[in-house]
């Protein structure tokens, strides 16, 4: 787990410095922002950031809490946190975004599922029915 310091920047200026990195990372050449993310980002920062994405992409996906926390390795409390935020709302932009770019999404799953289902038993009898199916529709 990241430490975060606990004097917080003014909410005012967090805001405005926050706008101002998020407009320089959408201004950056694609080839240049996985250079950005990991050269600012620790490791144990991207990890809990692609978990928390893939989370969210099971939850749209109909994963059960249970099967988050297991496959994704998060605590159970994680896990739940993360699907009643979805459940409330939290992510309808970000899933609606991701949603847009449907090759992306399509391909951000078929990874994650891929990773998921490593050293697990064949996809025999419906077992393992693939969420890629419902993308189809």
């Amino acid at each position: 787990m990241t430490n975060i310091s606990k004097k917080n920047l003014p909410t005012k200026e967090f805001d405005l410095l926050y706008g101002q990195m998020t407009d320089l990372v959408a201004s950056l050449d694609r080839k240049f922002v996985s250079t950005f993310f990991n050269e600012l980002l620790g490791k144990e920062e991207r990890i809990m950031l692609v978990k928390r994405l893939a989370a969210v992409v099971m939850y749209v996906e109909g994963n059960s809490p249970y099967r988050v926390w297991q496959l994704l390795q998060l605590s159970p409390s994680t896990a739940e946190k993360i699907r009643l935020d979805y459940e409330n709302g939290r992510y309808v932009r970000l899933t609606t975004i991701i949603k847009n770019h449907k090759n992306r999404y399509h391909d951000f799953w078929r990874t994650l599922e891929i990773i998921l289902q490593a050293g697990l038993p064949p996809r025999g009898r419906g077992r393992w029915k693939s969420a890629l199916d419902s993308l189809k529709h």
